[in-house]
């Protein structure tokens, strides 16, 4: 795969992976305000219901009663209907933190794809580098040696 290809599917997973970051981040506020709502809810439920334990004693007339009755009910379905809430927006939360652990596992595994073809590149650089290396020594071996033999016939032929 071209480099300047890797290189740019690499930014285009980062980019993605920060939009899936910054939606998760979103759903964990919105479970977080969920959940106080719903805990607001449950607390004037407790308190209401404290009061109307409170009242009870005295004499209140059935109409006032009623209401109370009818008001906790309503207040019930409230709680309800947070809880059903509070339900969706953690899954909703669950789905982004997968959605951001699969564009991490992509963007790792083009990074690790982009590390090994350069890996790759420098070893056949360092292969390349040892090749000629070797060549030039073989070379200058070669190139002594002969002169090594030139300057034995030499020294042979003046001494005889």
């Amino acid at each position: 795969m071209n480099p300047a290809t890797l290189r740019t599917l690499i930014e285009v997973a980062a980019a993605k992976c920060d939009a899936a970051q910054a939606r998760y981040a979103s759903m964990l506020r919105l479970v977080e305000k969920a959940r106080t709502h719903l805990a607001m809810l449950q607390q004037y439920a407790k308190e209401y219901r404290e009061r109307a334990r409170c009242q009870a004693g005295d004499s209140r007339d059935p109409s006032a009663e009623r209401n109370q009755v009818v008001f906790l009910d309503r207040l019930q379905l409230a709680i309800d209907a947070q809880e059903r809430e509070l339900g969706v927006r953690e899954k909703a939360a669950a789905a982004a933190a997968g959605e951001v652990a699969l564009c991490l596992r992509k963007r790792k595994s083009l990074e690790t794809l982009a590390s090994r073809r350069i890996e790759r590149e420098q070893r056949a650089e360092a292969r390349r580098d040892q090749k000629n290396t070797d060549e030039f020594a073989q070379r200058s071996q070669d190139r002594a040696a002969a002169a090594g033999i030139g300057q034995g016939t030499a020294t042979a032929g003046s001494e005889t």
